[in-house]
């Protein structure tokens, strides 16, 4: 007969596989995303110098339709939003199961701890909130085009202005939440490294599973 694993067995074999992986994570990928994201926001897609090519595709000719380099940045930047959030449920589930129970005396590894959760919490809901709003964006061009139909006297001057105008709105939104992404992981990267200690032991008496960090 198979042997049934304990309940404490069963929570030792996952934080152990918990902590290996968070490690992996802080070690390896954070710094990779933060040189990857600090290269976009200076010299790549999100650059302010991409400014003019924002205007210059905000209509097609006559044509009016999405703008592609606005699109292309979107599409590029979801997948981003998307790891940050799943790389924060990581991190604060990993710092949540090292948290000892409550108890007088030394806390202020535990206090380090309730920190980065929250950090992790906090971060991950901006970024969620900044991903809910991408319907917005089309919602907002979309009412762009009413008030064309509505007014046709205007001039199309006028008309292409306002689409651009809009179109540099979005692009510097989906810029800012390019530097956000940044600043959310070299803040965390940088609490982690330097109160790692805390972050595994938080008492001296704390008998955790740590990884080495750099």
């Amino acid at each position: 007969m198979e042997e049934v694993e304990s309940g404490k067995e069963f929570l030792s074999r996952h934080k152990t596989a918990l902590c290996d992986e968070a490690g992996k994570l802080v070690q390896e990928v954070f710094p990779s995303k933060i040189k990857t994201l600090d290269k976009l926001c200076k010299d790549g897609r999100f650059s302010w110098d991409k400014v003019a090519q924002v205007k210059a595709n905000a209509m097609n000719g006559e044509k009016i339709s999405v703008n592609a380099y606005l699109e292309e940045c979107a599409a590029l930047l979801k997948p981003y939003m998307q790891e940050f959030m799943d790389h924060c449920f990581l991190i604060k589930t990993w710092v949540t199961l090292l948290i000892p129970k409550a108890e007088d005396g030394d806390n202020l590894g535990v206090q380090v701890q309730e920190d980065i959760v929250h950090y992790c919490a906090d971060y991950s809901y901006n970024i969620h909130e900044y991903y809910a709003r991408f319907p917005s964006e089309y919602e907002g061009r979309a009412k762009v085009v009413q008030k064309r139909h509505k007014y046709p006297d205007d001039t199309d001057e006028m008309f292409k202005k306002l689409i651009q105008e809009h179109d540099e709105l979005y692009f510097i939104r989906l810029r800012f939440i390019a530097e956000k992404l940044y600043f959310n992981y070299i803040s965390l990267y940088d609490m982690i490294i330097k109160n790692i200690d805390k972050i595994q032991k938080p008492r001296n008496d704390s008998h955790e599973l740590y990884f080495t960090g750099h």
